[in-house]
């Protein structure tokens, strides 16, 4: 399943995510739970756009998401404000 998580993250339709999603699994990789990697699994079958706008506050974020959104942030070094 790993391998299948890194294809999916490395080829994104926007640069942005590519960049983002390969920052968080670097460390994201080594260092989840199951429910947190099936959580993410599900996260990087949204749309793009979806994604980077919950990132960077522009929508809210669906409930389920709310704490990988927050990790990521938290990685790849983006406050909300």
């Amino acid at each position: 399943m790993l391998k299948k998580i890194e294809y999916r993250i490395n080829y994104r339709s926007t640069r942005e995510m590519d960049l983002i999603f390969r920052k968080f699994w670097s460390h994201f990789r080594n260092n989840h739970s199951e429910y947190e990697l099936n959580i993410f699994k599900r996260l990087i079958d949204e749309n793009d756009v979806d994604i980077y706008n919950w990132i960077i506050g522009i929508s809210n974020t669906p409930e389920i998401y709310n704490i990988m959104i927050e990790k990521i942030r938290s990685v790849v070094g983006f406050k909300v404000k």
